[in-house]
Protein backbone atom coordinates (compact mmCIF):
# COMPACT_ATOMS: atom_id res chain seq x y z
CA UNK A 1 0.00 0.00 0.00
CA UNK A 2 1.49 3.22 -1.11
CA UNK A 3 1.22 5.69 1.40
CA UNK A 4 -1.20 8.43 -0.37
CA UNK A 5 -3.27 5.18 -0.46
CA UNK A 6 -2.74 4.51 3.06
CA UNK A 7 -3.48 8.26 4.31
CA UNK A 8 -6.43 8.28 2.12
CA UNK A 9 -7.84 5.07 3.59
CA UNK A 10 -7.66 6.58 7.28
CA UNK A 11 -9.35 10.34 5.88
CA UNK A 12 -12.00 8.41 4.30
CA UNK A 13 -12.33 6.13 7.57
CA UNK A 14 -12.75 9.40 9.17
CA UNK A 15 -15.00 10.81 6.80
CA UNK A 16 -17.22 8.33 7.32
CA UNK A 17 -17.75 7.80 11.00
CA UNK A 18 -17.89 11.40 11.51
CA UNK A 19 -20.70 11.63 8.81
CA UNK A 20 -22.18 8.50 10.66
CA UNK A 21 -22.02 10.57 13.82
CA UNK A 22 -24.13 13.10 12.70
CA UNK A 23 -26.14 11.70 10.55
CA UNK A 24 -26.98 8.11 12.04
CA UNK A 25 -26.62 8.72 15.56
CA UNK A 26 -30.16 8.20 17.65
CA UNK A 27 -29.36 11.88 19.58
CA UNK A 28 -29.84 13.62 16.24
CA UNK A 29 -27.67 16.09 14.20
CA UNK A 30 -27.47 18.41 15.96
CA UNK A 31 -25.96 16.87 19.01
CA UNK A 32 -23.98 14.43 16.58
CA UNK A 33 -22.51 17.37 15.66
CA UNK A 34 -21.62 18.78 19.25
CA UNK A 35 -20.40 15.10 19.73
CA UNK A 36 -17.90 14.96 17.11
CA UNK A 37 -16.95 18.58 17.85
CA UNK A 38 -15.80 16.90 21.43
CA UNK A 39 -14.00 13.94 19.63
CA UNK A 40 -11.73 16.35 17.29
CA UNK A 41 -11.24 18.16 20.71
CA UNK A 42 -10.29 15.50 22.24
CA UNK A 43 -8.01 13.61 20.07
CA UNK A 44 -6.06 16.24 18.75
CA UNK A 45 -4.84 17.13 21.84
CA UNK A 46 -2.61 13.65 22.37
CA UNK A 47 0.85 13.91 21.35
CA UNK A 48 1.48 10.26 21.83
CA UNK A 49 0.06 7.52 19.33
CA UNK A 50 -0.68 5.30 22.43
CA UNK A 51 -2.67 7.89 24.42
CA UNK A 52 -3.93 9.32 20.64
CA UNK A 53 -5.55 5.44 19.77
CA UNK A 54 -6.65 4.86 23.58
CA UNK A 55 -8.53 8.27 23.78
CA UNK A 56 -9.72 7.72 19.78
CA UNK A 57 -10.99 4.05 21.28
CA UNK A 58 -12.35 4.99 24.20
CA UNK A 59 -14.63 8.04 22.78
CA UNK A 60 -15.83 5.74 19.57
CA UNK A 61 -16.57 2.99 22.32
CA UNK A 62 -18.78 5.46 24.26
CA UNK A 63 -20.40 7.19 21.13
CA UNK A 64 -21.41 3.12 20.34
CA UNK A 65 -22.09 1.98 23.51
CA UNK A 66 -24.07 5.08 25.35
CA UNK A 67 -27.55 4.87 24.95
CA UNK A 68 -28.46 8.49 24.14
CA UNK A 69 -26.13 8.39 21.67
CA UNK A 70 -25.62 5.29 20.46
CA UNK A 71 -24.31 5.92 16.81
CA UNK A 72 -22.99 3.08 14.41
CA UNK A 73 -19.35 3.61 14.64
CA UNK A 74 -16.72 1.22 14.35
CA UNK A 75 -12.54 1.36 14.84
CA UNK A 76 -10.71 0.56 11.28
CA UNK A 77 -8.75 -2.65 12.56
CA UNK A 78 -5.74 -0.99 10.22
CA UNK A 79 -5.54 1.69 12.49
CA UNK A 80 -3.82 -1.19 15.11
CA UNK A 81 -2.40 -2.90 12.59
CA UNK A 82 0.22 -0.94 10.86
CA UNK A 83 2.62 0.30 13.80
CA UNK A 84 5.29 1.79 11.35
CA UNK A 85 2.69 4.42 10.71
CA UNK A 86 2.66 5.39 14.33
CA UNK A 87 6.48 6.10 14.62
CA UNK A 88 8.25 9.57 13.67
CA UNK A 89 6.43 11.74 11.67
CA UNK A 90 4.25 9.20 10.44
CA UNK A 91 2.12 9.44 13.41
CA UNK A 92 1.70 13.49 12.65
CA UNK A 93 0.55 12.07 8.94
CA UNK A 94 -1.57 10.15 9.93
CA UNK A 95 -3.18 11.78 13.13
CA UNK A 96 -3.58 14.98 10.39
CA UNK A 97 -5.42 12.62 8.18
CA UNK A 98 -7.98 11.30 10.88
CA UNK A 99 -8.31 14.81 12.38
CA UNK A 100 -8.85 15.88 8.74
CA UNK A 101 -11.70 13.59 8.06
CA UNK A 102 -13.66 14.38 11.07
CA UNK A 103 -13.70 18.43 10.49
CA UNK A 104 -14.49 17.33 6.49
CA UNK A 105 -17.50 15.52 8.29
CA UNK A 106 -18.39 18.41 10.34
CA UNK A 107 -17.59 20.87 7.64
CA UNK A 108 -20.27 18.91 5.32
CA UNK A 109 -22.72 19.16 8.01
CA UNK A 110 -23.39 22.71 7.64
CA UNK A 111 -23.61 22.68 3.93
CA UNK A 112 -19.92 22.84 3.43
CA UNK A 113 -17.68 21.01 0.92
CA UNK A 114 -17.70 17.25 0.30
CA UNK A 115 -14.60 15.22 0.65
Amino acid sequence: MSTETGFRKFFEWAFAVGKDIIDRSKCGSEKGRDYLKRLIFDIRAEETPGRFLDKLSQKLGEYRTNSHIQAPVSLLPDIFQLKEKWSGDGFYYLKSAILSGFLNALSTSYGGVEK
